[in-house]
């Protein structure tokens, strides 16, 4: 049945005592004129209702709150601690793997307060391998303070660039550690023993990684070196980098390592020298010589960035001179980063043949795809040297 308002659901006129008629109609609304004893008490007993469900609900979330952080405190030290303890921080440690080892040495009471700091403290990323001094005891947050401090670490912190070649690596190392030159190019020429794989180069150039290091006060020249091995060989296998495939990547990073000189040439600088070895664009196809300064630079003991050569030094019969010999050379010429490994794996596209850069103050380098056009690029950088 129809209805024509909203009212006529709740009038309806079959309903029992109700004839239809306005007489019938008068008498059912009369009869729902005075509420009964339950209607009047509906309301108040819904509101006591729903305040008695808010206190519930307030005292039990009042014991939750309260009862989890006194869990939580029970599971904390509190202050800045005592005595002493030293926590070693490896490479691709997570804040997990950093609390249990701060647990077992009675820095912290427990783990989960400290990873769930670490894990809301964008600063924490900055934490880098090596020892560091704590107190035994401390709480989570005094703890993670301290692994923020420079201060707190311990041992000799030494910073080696992207791009040193071992000759540079090995006076960084000498000078912040006091331990000869003489000593790390001697477990160097010992190079297996590092845990670096053989190679055709017979050398440890390359497979050093760069970055910011925290070596114990009695660390031996093998032990830094072995430590900085073991960095390389763990990016590699991040990376995805096969054993058969290192030491040509490395080669070539290190090569990009020292040529590029701003963020978006290292990709080019890549992609140039793949294109050279292949033979695309003009090339037709033939490999053409690398033809890198760089290269002979190293071969020559030279590490300067940027250093041109000369025609008697292009000259010299090396196997890490490009001029003389066609295809890469020998293995690495430095030790490469993150960005000329990653530029060597993933290189933008491109038919570049050549580069030179056009001002070594400002670094500005200019690719081309031509002898031509390089040739006007190379006349450029003269008039450029002409003026200084």
């Amino acid at each position: 049945m129809a209805h024509d308002s909203f009212d006529d659901l709740f009038e309806s006129p079959d309903e029992p005592g109700n004839d239809g008629g306005p007489r019938g109609r008068r008498a059912a609304r009369r009869g729902n004129d005075k509420p009964s004893g339950i209607q009047r008490c509906l309301p108040l007993l819904l509101v006591v209702l729903v305040l008695a469900g808010l206190g519930l609900g307030a005292y039990e979330g009042y014991k939750w709150v309260t009862g989890h952080r006194i869990e939580q405190e029970a599971d904390d030290y509190t202050g800045s601690g005592s005595g002493e303890a030293v926590i070693t921080v490896e490479d691709g440690d997570t804040g997990t793997d950093i609390a249990k080892k701060m647990v077992e040495k009675d820095v912290i009471k427990s783990t989960g307060p400290f990873v769930t700091l670490f894990a809301n403290e964008p600063k924490a990323a900055s934490i880098h391998p090596g020892q560091y001094k704590l107190k035994k005891q401390m709480s989570s947050s005094a703890a993670l303070d301290a692994l923020l401090d420079p201060q707190s670490a311990a041992g000799v912190r030494v910073t080696i660039p992207e791009g040193s070649p071992n000759k540079v690596v090995f006076k960084t190392l000498s000078k912040q550690t006091g331990i000869p030159v003489a000593e790390f190019e001697k477990a160097a020429k010992d190079y297996t023993a590092l845990g670096i794989p053989e190679n055709k180069a017979k050398s440890a150039e390359g497979y050093l990684w760069p970055g910011t290091y925290t070596f114990s006060d009695d660390a031996d020249a093998k032990e830094i070196l072995t430590e900085m091995a073991g960095r390389m060989q763990s990016k590699m296998e991040e990376k995805g980098i096969p054993a058969k495939k290192q030491h040509d990547v490395l080669t070539r990073a290190s090569i990009v390592e020292r040529e590029a000189r701003s963020d978006e040439d290292f990709g080019k600088v890549a992609r140039t020298i793949d294109n050279r070895l292949k033979g695309v664009g003009e090339a037709g196809g033939t490999p053409m010589a690398l033809q890198v300064d760089s290269t002979v630079a190293y071969a020559v003991g030279d590490v300067r960035k940027g250093y041109s050569t000369t025609p008697k030094e292009r000259a010299i019969d090396s196997p890490y001179n490009t001029y003389k010999h066609k295809g890469l050379p020998i293995g690495p010429i430095s030790n490469p980063g993150d960005r000329s490994i990653d530029a060597v794996l993933n290189p933008p596209k491109g038919d570049w043949l050549y580069w030179v850069t056009v001002n070594t103050d400002t670094g500005e380098t200019k690719f081309a795809t031509t002898n031509a056009e390089h040739e006007k690029y190379v006349k450029e950088w003269r008039e450029w040297a002409k003026n200084k």
